[in-house]
């Protein structure tokens, strides 16, 4: 059973507008996060932007030694002697690397969010509760456990050690109540 069906609501589906209710101190918020969601905050992970640059610049440092090799040792190919050659393989290495970095990502997405799974957070004044449908627990996160509050374009990212609470724009109403949910979640994780 759906957590959809268990409210007694339609199912929603990715990108549609969600079904939001208040109660009291409690705001729950209804949201498909799709596959191009969590590729958005896969681009903004502070772990993953560290290690694809580090990767970056091994790789440019690799193409740097495969090259000084192929000259020194390898005088029978004249075309690591060429300015063509040294571009492709100084080029390569990198393009190789960016490559299998982003079919990561895009794996790392699909695994956080399948074809779209349906969540229901619920957003109270000091914590929230994220129900995933993939899921047999819910996630709790209290305003000081928060390690950082991101906004990004069209996203609000909630970070702990641990995991993420993704939250679309689309599940907020706007630009504006995202601008207002990401500043009253930074100051409460700050204070």
């Amino acid at each position: 059973m759906s957590l959809a069906e268990e409210a007694g609501g339609p199912e929603p589906r990715v990108g549609e507008p969600v079904a939001e209710v208040s109660d009291g101190d409690v705001r729950v918020l209804r949201y498909v996060l799709g596959v191009e969601d969590a590729l958005a905050w896969e681009r903004v992970s502070p772990a993953y932007r560290r290690q694809d640059r580090l990767a970056l610049i091994v790789s440019v440092f690799a193409g740097l030694a495969v090259l000084q090799f192929g000259v020194s040792h390898l005088e029978i190919l004249p075309e690591l002697h060429s300015l063509a050659g040294a571009v492709a393989i100084l080029g390569g290495l990198p393009l190789l690397v960016r490559g299998l970095q982003l079919r990561d990502r895009r794996g790392r997405a699909r695994e956080r969010a399948g074809d779209g799974v349906e969540i229901v957070l619920e957003v109270h004044r000091d914590r929230l509760v994220e129900r995933r449908a993939d899921r047999s627990s819910a996630l709790a996160v209290g305003a000081r456990s928060l390690r950082e509050v991101r906004e990004g374009p069209g996203h609000v990212f909630l970070a702990t050690r641990e995991d993420v609470i993704i939250l679309p724009e689309r599940a907020l109403g706007g630009v504006a109540a995202k601008r207002d949910f990401a500043a009253a979640w930074r100051a409460k994780a700050a204070g």
